[in-house]
C-alpha cells in the first residue's frame, strides 16, 4: 500500500512535542520494539518546529554502515578530515552544524541503536554542548552505542517508550488510511493478529484488500476471511525471525501448531536449552499461570507463517508427537482430553466416538463452535450413533446453521429409551421454533412427548423447554406460571438455570427488572454446576440482564452484564447466539446513550454477516440507530431484511421491530403515522402484558411531541415499573403536556445523570420551544445552548425534536475567547494570550454569553466541555458549526431536511 496518513496516537505525540521542546533538555529519543511506528511519531515530531528557525538534518543509521567510522554521517560531512587533524568528532560536528546555517540544528535520527561509534560520538557531543537539539528513534532490546545510551541516561535528552497501537489507534489509522470507516469486529480482529504492530497492520491489510478479504461492504469496511500471507508480509516476519536452527524451529513449529503449551512439554519435545533460546530471541513467550509455565508464540503472526509453511506430512507428525507427549502426563487438566482428542486427530490416529463426544462438548464449553461442531461431525462419523447426531444438531442449532441441524435430525432413527427419546424432542423442538419459525408445533411436539414419557425426570425436561419458549415468545403471564411451577420441584442444576433465565426473561419484560437481575446473578453464580452441560445458557442469561439495566435506564447495570459476557465469551471462535447477543447488548447501550456511530461500528458486522440465519435483533438495532442519525431509507431496508432474515419472529424481536418503525416513520417525514404506531405498539404490549415495551413505546409518543394522551398511563407504569428511566418518561410526559418549560429541563438533568443524552437533548429541546414562545429569545437561548450541548455529546442525532434547534453561530474569535473563559482565565490574560485588547475581549465574552443564553464562566464550561473529544483525540472543544458529532454533509440539528429518529433494538432471539 501506499505511505498511510498519519492517524492516532494523539496524546503521545503532544508529550513528545513537548518533550523535544523541553528547555531543560535536548530533545527525545522514541524507543519502542520494531514495527510500532517510531519513525512516523519521530517524522510527525519533527514537523511540529518552525520551519523558519529550525534547520533539520536527516540521519539514517543502517545495520551495514555501523562498521565505518561516521559512516551515518557520509550524505552530510565531507568524505576525508583534514590531514594531520587529531580531534575528528570536533570536525565532524563542526561540519554538520554549518549545514545549519545559522539556525537552530536539529538531528532526526532513525534506528540510532545502529549507529557506528564515531557517528555516535558527534551526534552526543552536538547535543551535549547545547549546540543542536536531537529527535532520534530507537529499537528497544537492541544493544545501542554508549554515547547514545548516556545522552538519557545522563539527562541530555528524554526518552520516551512507546509501544503498540491501542485499539482505538487502530480503528484511527484504518480509518485515514482506507477513506472510511471499520466496524467493530474488523477492528478487534486485525488488531490481534497484528498485536498493534504499525508495519504489521499495513502489510497485512494491504494484502486483504488484494484478496479481496477486506472491502467496503454497506458503507463500512469489513474483514471477511482470514487476513491472508502477502509475500512480503512473510518476508518481515522470516526478517524478524531471523535464521534458524533445527532446534528452534522446532520450538516455532510446536508452539503453532499447540499453544498454549506447558513449557515442560515443550521442552520434552524440542529440549529445554531450545526453548530457552527461543524465548531469549522473542520466538515464544513463557508466563507463569498458576503453577505452570506456559508457552505461547512471540507474536500471533509467527504462528500464521509457520502453519502456512509447515509440510503436511510433518504436520501430521508434530501433532501426533505432541498428542503422546500430552497422555504421557496422565491428562489431569480439564482441557487435556479435548486437546489429545483434538491432535490425534489432526494427526491421523484416529479416536474412538466417546472420547470425541466428550471433547466436542468441552469445546463447545469453551464456545469454540467450529471446532466443536468438527469433533461431533468425527463422533458421527465414528458410529457415535443418537447421542452424537443430538449433540451435533444442538451445536449446529445454536451456531446459527439450523438447515444442517435439521437434516442430522432427520436421518436420525428413534431412539428405544425413554432419555433418548426426550434429548431428541428437545433438539427437534429448538430446531423447529428457532430454525424454522414454528412456535405452535415446537410447543405441540413437546406436549405430545410430555404425556407420552412415563419417567418424570424426562417429563421436566420437556416442560422447562416449554417454559424457554413461552419466555422468548413473551408470553409472561404463561411464562411466570409454568416457572412457579417448575420451581417448585427439586430440579437440576442445568434446569434450574435454565428455569431462571426464562422467568427473568419474563419478569424483565414485565418491568420488574429487580427481581429479573437477582435471578440471573443467581443462575450465574452456580454456573460451575451447570456449565459444562449447557454452556449456550450463558449468552441468553447476559442478555437478560442486559435488557434489565436498559428498560431501567441502568447503564451500569447495562456495562456490568456486557463486562461479563465479554469474559464469558472471551474464547467464543465462530458465529453463534452468543456473539450476537454480544453484540446486541453493546449495541443498545450504545444507542441509548446517544452514540449512534459506536452503535453501528459495534452492529455492522453481525447485521451484515454473510452466512448467519437469525441476526435479525441486530439488523433491527442497526437500523434503529439509522434511523435516529436521519438515514429513513437506508433504516427502512435494514429493517426489511431483518424480518425477511429472521427465523424467529415469534419472540419479543417483533416488538422491537414495531418501535423501531415508530421511528421510520417519523425519519420519512409522517409524524402524525409514528405517534399512532407508537400508541398502537404500547397497546399491543399493554394487552399482552409486556410494561416494558409499553412504556418505552409511551415516552416515543412524547418524544414526538404528543404527550397528552399517554402521560397517566406512564404515571401509573412509574408507580409499579423498576428503575429511573420510566419516572422519568412520566415526569417528561406531565411538563410536556402542562408546557412546564422548567420541567422539562429538570428532565433534561435527570436523562443526562443517567447518561440518556438524546433523551436529555430532546427534553431540553422541547423546553427551548415553549421558552420561545412564552419567554422570549434570551431564555430560550439557555435551554437552546443545553439541548446543542447535550445533541453534541451524541454521534450525528436527528431526531424530530432537534430539528427545530439551531446551533449557536459563534465567530472563531468568540469560541476562542468562550472557551478561555470556561478555562479560568480573566479578561486580561486573554487579550494577551490572543493578541488582542481587553475591551475586545469583554465584547467577545459578552457576545458569547448572549448567543449561548449563560451567565457565567461555570455555564460556559458545562456547555462547551460536553465536545471535548474521547481520549486519543485533540484535547479542547469541538467547533460550534456544525455539530461536533455531524457526519460529512450532515445538517445541524434546526436543518429542514426530512430526518429522525429510532428507539433502540433489542433482544432478537
Amino acid at each position: 500500500m501506499k505511505r498511510w496518513p498519519f492517524a492516532g496516537r494523539r496524546h503521545e505525540l503532544d508529550d513528545l512535542v513537548r518533550l523535544a521542546r523541553d528547555p531543560t533538555a535536548q530533545g527525545v529519543i522514541i524507543a519502542g520494539p520494531a514495527g510500532v511506528g517510531k519513525s512516523r511519531l519521530a517524522g510527525e515530531v519533527l514537523t511540529r518546529f518552525h520551519a523558519a528557525k529550525v534547520t533539520t538534518l536527516r540521519i539514517r543509521a543502517t545495520k551495514a554502515a555501523s562498521s565505518i567510522p561516521n559512516g551515518a554521517l557520509a550524505d552530510l560531512i565531507p568524505p576525508q578530515h583534514p590531514p594531520h587533524l587529531v580531534n575528528t568528532v570536533r570536525w565532524a560536528a563542526d561540519e554538520l552544524l554549518a549545514q545549519a546555517r545559522g539556525r537552530v540544528a536539529v538531528l532526526s535520527v532513525d534506528d540510532a541503536h545502529l549507529l557506528d561509534s564515531h557517528s555516535a560520538e558527534v551526534i552526543a557531543c552536538l547535543v551535549r554542548g547545547g549546540q543542536a537539539r536531537l529527535v532520534a528513534t530507537l529499537r528497544t532490546g537492541e544493544p545501542a552505542p554508549d554515547p547514545v545510551t548516556l545522552l538519557w541516561r545522563d539527562g541530555h535528552v528524554r526518552r520516551y517508550d512507546t509501544g503498540p497501537l491501542s485499539d482505538d489507534d487502530v480503528t484511527a489509522v484504518l480509518t485515514a488510511a482506507l477513506g472510511g470507516q471499520p466496524d467493530d469486529a474488523t477492528v478487534r480482529r486485525l488488531a490481534e493478529v497484528t498485536e498493534g504492530n504499525a508495519l504489521f497492520l499495513s502489510e497485512v491489510v494491504g494484502a486483504a484488500i488484494a484478496a479481496g478479504s477486506l472491502s467496503e461492504i454497506h458503507g463500512m469496511w469489513k474483514l471477511t476471511g482470514a487476513p491472508p500471507l502477502a509475500p512480503r508480509l512473510v518476508d518481515l516476519i522470516h526478517e524478524r525471525i531471523g535464521a534458524l536452527s533445527p532446534e528452534l524451529k522446532d520450538v516455532l513449529e510446536y508452539t503453532a501448531l499447540a499453544e498454549p503449551i506447558g513449557a515442560r512439554t515443550l521442552g520434552a519435545l524440542t529440549g529445554e536449552r531450545a526453548v530457552l533460546e527461543a524465548e531469549e530471541r522473542g520466538l515464544v513467550r513463557v508466563r507463569v499461570e498458576g503453577r505452570r509455565e506456559i508457552a505461547r508464540l512471540g507474536h500471533p503472526l509467527y504462528g500464521e507463517v509457520a502453519r502456512e509453511h509447515l509440510p503436511e506430512l510433518r504436520r501430521r507428525r508434530r501433532h501426533a508427537d505432541l498428542a503422546a507427549a500430552l497422555e504421557a502426563t496422565g491428562l489431569r487438566r480439564r482441557e487435556d482430553p479435548l486437546r489429545v482428542t483434538v491432535w490425534r486427530l489432526a494427526g491421523g490416529l484416529g479416536a474412538a466416538p466417546r472420547p470425541l463426544l466428550d471433547a466436542s462438548r468441552l469445546a463447545w464449553s469453551a464456545h469454540d463452535y467450529p471446532l466443536a461442531i468438527r469433533l461431533g461431525e468425527a463422533a458421527l462419523d465414528a458410529g457415535g450413533g443418537t447421542a452424537a447426531a443430538i449433540q451435533l444438531a444442538t451445536l449446529l442449532d445454536y451456531a446459527q446453521q439450523p438447515d444442517r441441524a435439521r437434516s442430522v435430525l432427520d436421518a436420525t432413527l428413534e431412539p428405544g429409551d425413554e432419555p433418548s427419546k426426550a434429548r431428541l424432542v428437545l433438539a427437534r423442538a429448538s430446531n423447529l421454533a428457532w430454525g424454522m419459525d414454528r412456535l405452535g408445533d415446537a410447543l405441540d411436539l413437546l406436549a405430545v412427548t410430555e404425556k407420552e414419557l412415563a419417567e418424570p425426570s424426562g417429563r421436566r425436561r420437556l416442560a422447562v423447554q416449554r417454559l424457554g419458549l413461552t419466555a422468548s415468545a413473551a408470553r409472561t403471564g404463561d411464562a411466570l406460571r409454568l416457572g412457579t411451577e417448575l420451581l417448585a420441584h427439586d430440579l437440576e442444576p442445568a434446569q434450574r438455570a435454565q428455569v431462571l433465565n426464562s422467568r427473568a426473561l419474563a419478569l424483565c419484560y414485565a418491568g420488574r427488572t429487580t427481581e429479573a437481575t437477582a435471578l440471573v446473578r443467581e443462575a450465574l453464580g452456580a454456573a460451575a454446576t451447570w456449565r459444562d452441560e449447557l454452556p449456550a445458557l450463558v449468552s441468553p442469561l447476559h442478555s437478560t440482564w442486559s435488557m434489565c439495566g436498559y428498560f431501567s435506564g441502568d447503564l451500569a447495570v447495562m456495562d456490568e452484564a456486557i463486562a461479563s459476557m465479554r469474559s464469558a465469551l472471551a474464547g467464543q471462535r465462530g458465529w453463534s447466539r452468543g456473539e450476537g447477543s454480544l453484540a446486541l447488548a453493546r449495541g443498545n447501550a450504545a444507542t441509548l446513550r446517544g452514540q449512534l456511530g459506536t452503535a453501528l461500528l459495534v452492529l455492522h458486522a453481525p447485521a451484515n454477516h454473510e452466512t448467519a440465519l437469525t441476526v435479525g435483533g441486530c439488523m433491527a438495532a442497526y437500523a434503529a440507530a439509522q434511523a435516529l442519525r436521519g438515514e429513513a431509507d437506508a433504516a427502512r431496508d435494514t429493517l426489511r431484511a431483518a424480518v425477511e432474515r429472521n427465523r424467529a419472529t415469534w419472540t419479543a424481536f417483533m416488538r422491537w421491530v414495531a418501535l423501531t418503525r415508530v421511528w421510520i416513520a417519523a425519519a420519512a417525514g409522517e409524524s402524525s403515522r409514528a405517534v399512532e404506531l407508537a400508541l398502537a405498539a404500547a397497546a399491543d404490549c399493554r394487552e399482552s402484558g409486556l410494561a416494558a415495551f409499553e412504556a418505552v413505546a409511551l415516552h416515543d409518543a412524547v418524544r414526538l411531541g404528543a404527550p397528552v394522551t399517554v402521560a397517566a398511563r406512564l404515571a401509573e407504569l412509574a408507580a409499579a415499573h423498576d428503575g429511573p428511566r420510566v419516572r422519568l418518561a412520566a415526569r417528561h410526559a406531565a411538563a410536556l403536556a402542562e408546557s412546564d418549560a422548567d420541567g422539562l429541563l429538570a428532565v433534561a438533568e435527570g436523562f443526562d445523570a443517567l447518561g440518556l443524552r438524546l433523551h436529555a437533548a430532546e427534553a431540553a429541546a422541547q423546553a427551548a420551544g415553549l421558552l420561545r414562545r412564552s419567554r422570549g429569545e434570551r431564555a430560550a437561548r439557555a435551554a437552546a445552548t443545553e439541548a446543542w450541548s447535550l445533541a453534541g455529546a451524541c454521534q450525528g442525532p436527528d431526531t424530530p425534536a432537534l430539528r427545530e434547534l439551531a446551533a449557536p453561530d459563534l465567530t472563531e474569535r468568540e469560541l476562542q475567547v468562550a472557551q478561555l473563559t470556561a478555562a479560568g482565565r480573566s479578561h486580561r490574560q486573554i487579550a494577551m494570550e490572543l493578541g488582542i485588547a481587553m475591551r475586545t475581549a469583554m465584547n467577545h465574552r459578552n457576545q458569547a454569553y448572549w448567543k449561548l443564553g449563560v451567565n457565567s464562566p461555570a455555564e460556559l464550561a458545562k456547555a462547551l466541555n460536553r465536545f471535548r473529544r474521547p481520549a486519543g483525540g485533540t484535547d479542547g472543544p469541538r467547533p460550534i458549526s456544525p455539530p461536533p458529532n455531524a457526519r460529512p454533509g450532515q445538517a445541524a440539528p434546526g436543518s429542514r431536511r426530512p430526518g429522525p429518529a429510532a428507539e433502540p433494538g433489542g433482544d432478537g432471539r
